[in-house]
């Protein structure tokens, strides 16, 4: 299956077992089409309000960004490193940083998006 479009996620989310979605779906910041996993757990489990939804979204955008400061905590005490492997850690934290939060700012983006969807459909 060569997955690259929303539609071709969509239907590889519905081959996955319950388990494994569960397990997608507690770690969705990790994923590149969060919203989308969230769609499939909603459909298939309980179906949360938006409120909840967009809750979920911030903590998730939460954890990121708390993994993230705490990488670099991590990358900075370590003092031990020559100047190459000090060079190419900080090029990794400043990369990780930008990466958790560019998740986060999708998220969040993402939850506006699905808000007015959900808000849509209950209407």
């Amino acid at each position: 299956m060569n997955i690259k479009s929303e539609k071709s996620i969509k239907e590889y989310l519905k081959t996955l077992p319950d388990d494994t979605i569960i397990k997608y779906y507690l770690d969705v910041e990790f994923s590149p089409f969060p919203v989308l996993l969230i769609e499939e757990y909603t459909r298939r489990f309980k179906r949360k309000t938006k409120d909840e939804i967009i809750k979920d979204i911030k903590f998730q955008t939460h954890l990121a960004k708390k993994k993230t400061q705490d990488l670099t905590r991590l990358a900075r005490k370590r003092i031990a490193i020559d100047d190459i492997t000090k060079q190419k850690s900080e090029e990794f934290i400043s990369q990780a940083q930008k990466k958790g939060h560019k998740i986060s700012d999708n998220i969040l983006k993402k939850s506006g998006i699905l808000g007015s969807k959900l808000k849509k459909e209950l209407d």
